[in-house]
């Protein structure tokens, strides 16, 4: 839709067709801001039925517009053939992504990423540059919580409960944390565990 208004607040008032819906700020990504006749691309989070009239809330952070996105750009996702298990997201700045291939000769990390990246770039680019890691799916939870904490080697993993022990080669520490810990954090958003760190000798 168009936008038509942005009111003292930062909330954005977005015409479609002749219906007019609301997408209050909180629903916008971080750091990004909208001016009246921007086109938005938004997914409908609410409806409130009032004696106003019909209320419509439009959001850009939810898991749910991360998911039609990458509908659009992997046609494997919108076909079934790929599919989408597991999502964690701090709009705007990174995202988990875990997917799972339906076929065995559909590589899911490969084809969601494309050649040179373009498709999960093109992704990015809609939700303000966001970093988006992609993983393969594993029933298992040791498999899956080492995946989950990529771009950090890791040495094992031991699940206690609904903990998950992780332990990562010497220096690997900074980046199985990530920074303000956002590696972390989105590694037990992602796979449901607390994770608890390790760094041992890479021996």
């Amino acid at each position: 839709g168009q936008v038509v208004r942005v009111d003292g607040d930062g909330n954005t008032f977005v015409e479609i067709d002749e219906i007019r819906a609301l997408m209050p700020r909180k629903n916008r990504i971080k750091g990004e801001s909208f001016k009246v006749g921007n086109v938005v691309k938004a997914i409908l989070k609410t409806i409130d039925t009032n004696k106003k009239g019909i209320g419509l809330e439009l959001t850009r952070t939810s898991p749910k517009f991360f998911f039609f996105f990458m509908s659009l750009e992997v046609p494997e996702i919108a076909d079934g053939i790929i599919e989408i298990k597991k999502c964690a997201r701090i709009p705007g700045e990174r995202a988990k992504l875990a997917l799972s291939s339906n076929s065995p000769r559909v590589d899911p990390i490969g084809t969601a990423v494309g050649v040179k990246g373009v498709r999960i770039n093109a992704v990015s680019k809609e939700l303000k540059n966001e970093n988006i890691d992609v993983i393969e799916y594993s029933d298992a939870p040791e498999l899956f919580v080492s995946r989950a904490m990529s771009r950090a080697a890791v040495k094992s993993v031991v699940i206690n409960g609904e903990k998950a022990i992780v332990s990562v080669f010497e220096g690997q520490k900074s980046k199985a944390i990530g920074k303000s810990g956002i590696n972390i954090r989105l590694a037990s958003m992602l796979t449901g565990y607390q994770i608890e760190l390790l760094e041992e000798n890479g021996v």
